[in-house]
C-alpha cells in the first residue's frame, strides 16, 4: 500500500507492505529508507490507540506511540513520550506515480487493503475538499478513514456500508 504522509509540513510518499507469514510485521519505506517493524496494538480507547513498534533490524530500538485523531482534516497526533508530532495520513493508495499526477484530472480512491466498509460519508454530486474524509474501511481490526486526494466533485461511490472490499477496489471517484 502506498500513502502520502505529511509530518510537520513535509509530505512523504510511504510504502507499507504487510508480511504474510508474520501478520504483525510490516516493511515501511520512505525517502530511500526501509525498515522492518513489528507493530502491535497495546491499547485502544475512544481517543485513539497505543502502538508498540519494534525495529526488527535493531531489536533494541522499540517505541510506544500513542496515535490520537485530532479531528481536523485527517490530522493525527503521534505522542512519542513527551514529544508530539502532528501528521496527516492521506490513507489512500496512490494511483499515479507522483502526488502531482494524482492531483490532475479525475482521482480514484481505492481500498489500501482488504477490509469492510463501515461508513460512507459522501454521495455522488457532493463537493469535497482535499483531505476530507470520504469512506471508513475497517482492516486488521483498525478503522482507516480514507480521504479525498484533492478538492472536487464526487462522481462515483460504488460501495455501501457493510460491504467487503478487496485491496485496490474503487471506493470513490472525484473530478
Amino acid at each position: 500500500m502506498r500513502v502520502e504522509v505529511e509530518i510537520n509540513g513535509k509530505v512523504r510518499d510511504v510504502t507499507v507492505e504487510r508480511d504474510r507469514v508474520r501478520p504483525a510485521r510490516v516493511r515501511i519505506s520512505w525517502d530511500g529508507t526501509t525498515r522492518d517493524v513489528d507493530a502491535r496494538i497495546v491499547e485502544r480507547d475512544r481517543d485513539g490507540m497505543l502502538l508498540s513498534l519494534v525495529d526488527v533490524g535493531t531489536a533494541a530500538s522499540s517505541r510506544r506511540v500513542r496515535c490520537v485523531a485530532a479531528g481536523r482534516n485527517g490530522l493525527t497526533e503521534l505522542h512519542l513520550g513527551d514529544v508530539v508530532v502532528e501528521a496527516v495520513i492521506n490513507g489512500r493508495r496512490l494511483a499515479a506515480d507522483s502526488p502531482g499526477e494524482a492531483a490532475a484530472g479525475a482521482s480514484r480512491l481505492t481500498a489500501p487493503m482488504p477490509g469492510k466498509v463501515v461508513r460512507v460519508l459522501v454521495a455522488p454530486g457532493d463537493q469535497v475538499e482535499a483531505r476530507q474524509p470520504l469512506v471508513v474501511v475497517e482492516a486488521m481490526k483498525m478503522e482507516n478513514e480514507l480521504t479525498a486526494p484533492k478538492a472536487g466533485v464526487v462522481t462515483e461511490v460504488p460501495v455501501t456500508e457493510g460491504m467487503s472490499v478487496e485491496s485496490g477496489r474503487l471506493l470513490a471517484a472525484i473530478e
